[in-house]
């Protein structure tokens, strides 16, 4: 059972890098620009970030096991559409699909091992293996999309329908039956509404240097603002809301998640950025573009174990302000390796990125589910998480494709021009930790269920 809850959450995992290596095949074999393709990766993140808090009610009100299946067979179904997709709205429209399913299957199976492990030392296990299995998917995402970009960019999409099936068929002798339940309100307005508004926000980032009248990207973004604005005031007034707003009155859990917006900006953006350089620019073919990501995955691996006690001893907001002064640093020093042409400078950079990252998940975790407030929505407060993060991925990737669009010059000029701006997201993130309050001195060690939500979704 928790091999099957964590070869699910690594499909997850997987599809954002996987996916990443096949863009510039894509790109050709469809004939479309990089603002379009980047849409692949922004759609999957909007949808997943927009619906995740749909999906973590559901799971609580229709049952756990139920949405797990549900969530695969979502995840499933849009992988088989964007692997047939001859025209890129198919293809984008599928990538929404399978964000939709991620978003379903990923808090009803990290709430399925939870309860399945209520013992405090048994659960801490099966989560460090859990953890362990998921932070493998970035790195074997990288690999495996290069290997399969060599026969087909499809393959990537096709790869998830037997493992999907096989976890499916797994789920029915392993999973736990569900409990009777009481189905409740569900805010289904509120959740579309949150989509759409980050989803035309993302359009409107995206629209600008593209050439097209100043007046478009403004009323699309104009337009976001109220539907996001919209959403906040039915949060108010709703019986059921998806997000409990007074949770943003614990600084913690603000700084936290202001913090993750900025992580998933530069994380995505990067990703992206490394993959077109290494492919366009360098003439890299897609399995060496992927064993590039090797050095990131094994920074964050190397301090799986580390950085689970350096958060205690340090404090989250110690902790977060080095973590993005790290991140900024790799990044700086990315761009200057790619300007200057030297991919072994590029891969050491690379390598403390990852470090950062490691950092930052398990700091901003701590800071976002500690606390009376957090203590109260617990599940909210971790779904949150997840999805800001997932929010700032899509602004990221966009801000990213404006940059790399509007720039001038080589490849690498562009590269590195573009990476410039993706440091200023951590910038923007090192002083959003300045919100998080310090940790009282005699702040205890963390219980090992506040650790195991960073692999909620994303890279690692």
């Amino acid at each position: 059972m928790l091999l099957s809850l964590a070869m699910a959450q690594f499909m997850v995992v997987l599809d954002f890098t996987i996916v990443n290596v096949a863009l510039p095949s894509i790109e050709r074999d469809l004939h479309v620009a990089t603002s379009t393709v980047q849409w692949l990766v922004s759609a999957y993140a909007v949808a997943f970030g927009g619906v995740l808090l749909l999906g973590g009610r559901l799971a609580d009100s229709y049952g756990r096991a139920r949405m797990y299946r549900i969530g695969l067979v979502l995840f499933v179904a849009g992988s088989v559409s964007g692997g047939l997709a001859v025209e890129p709205g198919l293809l984008i429209a599928s990538r929404v699909v399978q964000g939709a399913g991620a978003a379903v299957l990923a808090p009803a199976g990290l709430s399925l091992l939870v309860t399945s492990w209520p013992g405090e030392a048994e659960r801490s296990r099966a989560l460090g293996i859990y953890g362990a299995v998921v932070s493998a998917g970035f790195a074997s995402g990288a690999v495996l999309g290069g290997l399969l970009v060599q026969v087909s960019w499809r393959l990537v999409f096709f790869v998830n329908v037997p493992i999907g099936v096989a976890l499916l068929a797994a789920s029915m002798r392993l999973l736990p039956p569900d409990p009777p339940r009481h189905p409740g309100h569900l805010d289904v307005t509120g959740a579309l509404t949150a989509t759409a508004g980050v989803a035309l926000l993302v359009l409107a980032v995206v629209q600008v240097g593209q050439g097209v009248p100043a007046i478009r990207p403004v009323l699309l973004g104009l337009a976001a603002v109220v539907l996001l604005a919209g959403f906040v005031a039915r949060e108010r007034r709703a019986r059921a809301p998806l997000l409990d707003l007074s949770l943003f009155r614990d600084r913690g859990i603000t700084g936290a998640n202001l913090t993750l917006i900025a992580v998933g900006a530069y994380s995505a953006g990067q990703v992206l950025l490394i993959t077109l350089y290494l492919q366009q620019g360098r003439a890299l073919s897609p399995i060496l573009t992927g064993l590039c990501f090797i050095p990131q995955a094994a920074g964050a691996f190397a301090l799986s174990g580390p950085a689970g006690r350096l958060v205690p001893a340090l404090g989250p907001r110690r902790t977060l302000a080095i973590a993005l002064a790290i991140a900024l640093l790799a990044l700086a020093g990315g761009a200057a390796a790619v300007l200057a042409g030297s991919l072994p400078a590029l891969l050491v950079a690379q390598f403390v990125l990852g470090v950062a990252a490691r950092l930052s998940q398990v700091a901003s975790t701590l800071a976002g589910t500690r606390g009376e407030v957090a203590a109260r929505s617990e599940g909210t407060a971790s779904a949150l998480l997840t999805a800001t993060r997932q929010c700032g991925s899509a602004l990221g990737v966009a801000i990213v494709s404006a940059t790399l669009t509007a720039a001038h010059g080589s490849a690498a000029q562009r590269t590195g021009h573009a990476m410039l701006v993706v440091a200023g997201f951590a910038l923007a993130g090192l002083l959003a930790t300045r919100v998080v309050p310090p940790a009282p001195s005699s702040a205890r060690p963390p219980e090992p269920h506040h650790l195991f939500h960073h692999h909620a979704g994303g890279v690692p």
